[in-house]
């Protein structure tokens, strides 16, 4: 049988001419262990607390809302 395709290879195997790693920005921390002054005037725990409320009746707030819309719909 005949290979068609011949087996891979590194095209610059043996030089050292490797690209360098990214260099990229510092992550800036925030909280208790910040220094500096905090941009979010409250603590992040405190904010998906809410968005957890929130979401968590919307759903049944958009149910009660639409049937009440349907039956004063059917009914006025």
């Amino acid at each position: 049988m005949v290979d068609l395709f011949p087996p891979p290879q590194d095209r610059n195997a043996g030089h050292d001419s490797a690209r360098p790693a990214p260099r990229h920005d510092p992550v800036p921390h925030h909280g208790e262990d910040a220094d500096g002054p905090r941009i979010w005037p409250f603590p992040h725990h405190l904010a998906e607390a809410g968005v957890q409320f929130l979401s968590r009746w919307a759903g049944p707030a958009a149910l009660v809302g639409a049937l009440l819309l349907i039956g004063w719909w059917l009914f006025r």
